[in-house]
């Protein structure tokens, strides 16, 4: 899976380098002790062939052995961990070690030159039986590792019991060394469980480490988000700060910074030109208005001069509607609308608002569904603000839901906030045009609304009452069946004549 952050990132490269770094270190650690082990073994096996070797000799034609009692009782002791057996070159046995069981053969190494006091690690099987009780015994086999090493040397010859030296043939006389290692691996097994150990410790260490310095180090990367995070887009004093920032993240910081400038300066131009348009368009719009209607009551006026007035006089209309809507836009947007907050009943202004629609939705055989509070129910807002955020969505449901559809209004009022929603017969937009329809001027296509009156700025103003001056938020939902405008914000909630808490 893709890691998105790179404070994630961070933890988990470091993480993984740690342990592998461990890792490595653990068996590093484990190989060159056992090396060092099995190194100082092969030093003693060859002591044990130099020994053995010079205690052979041969006598008339057979070898014999010039050891001590004591040193003889101590290679003989079938408890000690060291083995060794002489043979002949076709393999007969001359002499082996008691404690090396009958039926096992030592491995045959050291025969050539090539591998001579060599070390070489084997398996012994070794059988030993298991009482139970008085009469019954299990066959146990075991399996025991060695290090073995071997060589093929002359004994040296020695006189006979008469004093006269004896001409015989030299024998080969093959020797083979071998040390138990069951203690040396149980050594090295409990080496490794320690070295796991500590690696497990030291990984643990190491990530707690690696995330502190982790977050140590991304903290003023945090700090940038958070600073864009609160910038205000739009105002031309906006921008980050540059203290405090890693010197990676600077020529960022002011690339961004430019382009922050440069977005609110155009911005700012946009506001400027939308506020000068509509009060440059309001007063020629306000005299072709009265030049209509005189013209209208005129008596001289045909019929058909006056549907042409009174196609006149609707256009007349729209185009003040859409003056009004751009100076409220042009004050939303500048902060200069000003917030007035009163009580008022919720379930009355919603009824208040969608009178001017009746006529409308009775038309067009709207069938309506009211899901709302009780009527004794009174929030503290800005009642105008209110009304304009109502009077759109209204205006939006009624002009779009196809005819014969239908339209569901409901509110909630929890301890702090209210829930309005608006959902009405989807008239035919995809999820995918969501976007396009809460940009300014957004239309769904030229023709959607060109039959309709409706210039595409209603959602930009209810998103600027919402965001802006309710310090709400705006949820549009769309799905084969419906169109659902879902507005929460949070507002102070009176029972009554009485505030609920």
């Amino acid at each position: 899976m893709f890691i998105k952050s790179i404070r994630a990132r961070l933890i988990v490269a470091f993480c993984f380098g740690a342990l592998l770094v461990i890792i490595l270190a653990v068996n590093f650690t484990y190989s060159q002790v056992k090396k060092v082990l099995y190194s100082e073994l092969d030093n003693f096996l060859r002591d044990k062939l130099t020994y053995q070797q010079i205690a052979a000799a041969q006598t008339e034609d057979r070898v014999v052995f010039r050891l001590s009692e004591p040193l003889l009782n101590a290679m003989q002791n079938p408890e000690g961990k060291d083995f060794f057996q002489f043979r002949y070159l076709n393999g007969r046995e001359i002499f082996r070690s008691s404690g090396l069981p009958e039926d096992i053969v030592l491995p045959s190494v050291g025969l050539s030159d090539v591998d001579s006091s060599k070390g070489y690690d084997d398996l012994l099987s070794i059988e030993s039986y298991k009482i139970e009780g008085d009469v019954n015994s299990q066959l146990i086999v075991k399996s025991v590792p060695i290090r073995c090493m071997g060589i093929v040397f002359k004994p040296v010859s020695i006189d006979s019991s008469d004093g006269e030296l004896q001409s015989f043939e030299p024998l080969k006389v093959h020797l083979v060394v071998a040390h138990n290692c069951l203690e040396i691996e149980g050594v090295l097994s409990n080496l490794r469980a320690r070295l796991l150990q500590v690696g497990v410790i030291v990984s643990m260490a190491v990530l707690l480490i690696t995330a502190l310095i982790v977050k140590i180090s991304v903290k003023p990367v945090g700090l940038i988000s958070k600073r864009i995070s609160k910038l205000k887009i739009g105002d031309i004093d906006e921008c980050i700060d540059l203290k405090d920032v890693p010197l990676e993240l600077i020529p960022i910081i002011d690339r961004l910074n430019e382009l922050l400038q440069r977005v609110a300066k155009a911005i700012n131009q946009e506001r400027q030109f939308t506020s000068n348009a509509a009060h440059e368009l309001r007063n020629p719009l306000a005299a072709l208005r009265s030049q209509v209607e005189v013209a209208m009551s005129s008596a001289v006026t045909s019929d058909d001069e006056y549907d042409t007035l009174y196609n006149i006089f609707n256009l007349q209309q729209h185009m003040e509607r859409i003056v009004a809507s751009l100076l409220l836009l042009a004050r939303l947007d500048s902060g200069s609308q000003s917030v007035t907050l009163e009580e008022f009943p919720l379930a009355m202004q919603l009824r208040k608002s969608w009178k001017q629609f009746f006529d409308k939705a009775s038309e067009k055989n709207l069938i309506i569904k009211w899901e709302i509070v009780e009527s004794d129910i009174s929030i503290k807002s800005d009642l105008v603000l209110i009304g304009i955020l109502l009077s759109n969505l209204f205006e939006n449901a009624v002009s779009y839901t196809p005819s014969g559809g239908n339209v569901i209004i409901s509110s909630v009022v929890n301890e702090d906030a209210v829930r309005i929603t608006v959902k009405n017969t989807n008239p035919g937009i995809q999820d995918v045009e969501v976007s396009e329809l809460m940009r300014r001027f957004g239309r769904k296509n030229p023709n959607f609304t060109s039959n309709l009156g409706h210039s595409g700025i209603g959602f930009s103003i209810c998103r600027r009452i919402v965001y802006d001056h309710l310090n709400g938020q705006i949820d549009v939902n769309v799905n084969e069946d419906w169109f659902k405008v879902m507005i929460t914000f949070p507002v102070t909630v009176v029972l009554g004549n009485h505030y609920h808490v």
